[in-house]
């Protein structure tokens, strides 16, 4: 089928289909005039100085918020942008605005990838639509629509099939036994084995053999939020709206609202030096359960936690709960809670992932670069510094007490002051990382929004 084919149908398909889900569309309205263009767009940053991405060609709408998670929620249309595009190693970046989409289009027919693009497809409406250029090996592409209230922008682009590709990573996918490819939380065993949860299941590589376990297999829910091992060897699972699992290597044990859980939509999970569970959930009602082997305790604002929304925990070794919520970083030292924020340093407030040192270093990943917490000062880290995008998703620290950071656009590894980055041109699957995890064998896993997971052995 010739791509602009491919193009019309995937519109239709996918215009079909937000309508079906609910989603509501502006009426029809003749284009406006497009923004104005006085100072030049912003663009995206080439991911790395060992090759130029198209992505660095793709005006940013002005004022558009970048959305990583919009990407997950989007992930069989993404797919198939992709496909469209004849991607190989393909890259895909999800904005969002409160302008309507024919104002949004109606921008990015007049702004152009910057250089020799020609123009190959432009299927658009004052609902929304599709623009793709090509130039070379290199395919560059615009999607608008309207999903969840909100005027959506994919800017996808990739070189196309049959031109030079990077080196190549071990990458396990669904077509491997993976669960799905979107990988949200991986965890390792005891005996070095390794868990993976993705948006449809739970995976379990062992001795190069998968094991797959769904709500069929004893799962209370498939979309797997996050993983943590405990101290005993037993594996908690948390899911979306479905609340946690506890896997003791033969029998699933739910608990969820009715056994004490604070809420059933579980977004991380942390084991402490002493064997207790602590798991957060991000809802109004949100907040923070733990779990000392016999009943739960729950926290939230009234008990001084610093928002309900708690995206992510962390526990030190020396039993200090590290919470990362959307209005700042919460510390619990046994008795009370300490909040931090912006006005202390704290790069923002929105934090996606936390992660503590041996040494007590706190570690927080935010939209707006890494925060790092030595329990006195504050110090941010961006991509001015060498991470490789302001969005940090995932943190990891390696045996050897070295960095690695998980992006929107690769991943980052900070090891005795210096920086340096892994993109698909050293071989990863895709730069959108969710989820990594540093092995004590060394091994780096690194979970994609898409693309499965890939093994990053580093030689340094």
């Amino acid at each position: 089928m010739k791509p602009c084919y491919k193009s019309i149908v995937f519109l239709v398909v996918l215009m079909l289909l937000l309508s079906a889900c609910g989603h509501s569309t502006p009426k029809a309205t003749s284009l406006p005039e497009a923004t104005s263009t006085k100072s030049p767009p912003t663009v995206i940053s080439t991911p790395s100085h060992q090759g130029k991405s198209c992505l660095a060609d793709l005006a940013i709408y002005p004022g558009a918020r970048e959305e990583p998670q919009m990407r997950a929620e989007l992930e069989d249309f993404v797919r198939q942008m992709e496909t469209t595009a004849q991607a190989s190693g393909g890259e895909v970046a999800a904005y969002t605005t409160t302008d309507a989409p024919s104002k949004t289009i109606d921008f990015y027919r007049k702004n152009p990838p910057r250089g020799e693009w020609n123009r190959i497809l432009a299927l658009t409406s004052s609902k929304g639509g599709i623009i793709v250029w090509g130039k070379g090996n290199l395919s560059a592409q615009v999607f608008v629509a309207v999903h969840k209230q909100k005027t959506v922008i994919l800017l996808g682009c990739g070189q196309k099939s049959g031109s030079a590709q990077g080196p190549k990573l071990p990458t396990y996918t669904k077509k491997n036994g993976l669960a799905a490819n979107s990988v949200t939380s991986i965890a390792v065993a005891a005996d070095g084995s390794v868990w993976f949860g993705t948006s449809s299941g739970l995976s379990h590589l062992k001795g190069g053999n998968w094991t797959t376990y769904t709500r069929d297999k004893g799962l209370p829910g498939n979309q797997i939020s996050a993983l943590a091992t405990g101290t005993d060897g037993t594996l908690w699972v948390g899911t979306d709206f479905r609340g946690v699992a506890h896997f003791d290597g033969s029998s699933w044990r739910t608990y969820t609202k009715r056994d004490g859980l604070r809420h059933n939509k579980v977004s991380s999970i942390a084991t402490a030096p002493d064997g207790t569970v602590w798991v957060g959930s991000c809802d109004v009602r949100g907040g923070i359960s733990h779990f000392d082997g016999h009943g739960w305790k729950t926290y939230d604002k009234s008990d001084g936690l610093g928002d309900n929304c708690v995206n992510v925990i962390a526990v030190a070794f020396d039993g200090t709960v590290w919470a990362g919520t959307k209005r700042g970083l919460s510390k619990f030292d046994g008795t009370k809670w300490t909040n931090y924020t912006t006005t202390d340093g704290l790069a923002q407030n929105d934090i996606n992932a936390v992660a503590v040192a041996p040494n007590g270093t706190v570690w927080v990943g935010t939209d707006n670069g890494v925060s790092r917490f030595d329990g006195q000062t504050w110090k941010t880290y961006t991509p001015a510094d060498g991470l490789a995008a302001p969005h940090v998703s995932a943190i990891a620290i390696a045996p050897d007490d070295s960095l690695w950071f998980g992006t929107s656009k690769g991943v980052s590894h900070l090891k005795n002051g210096h920086w340096r980055t892994y993109t698909t041109h050293d071989g990863l699957p895709s730069n959108t990382v969710i989820s990594i995890l540093a092995a004590p064998d060394g091994k780096i896993w690194v979970g994609t929004a898409f693309k499965g997971v890939t093994l990053l052995q580093p030689s340094e």
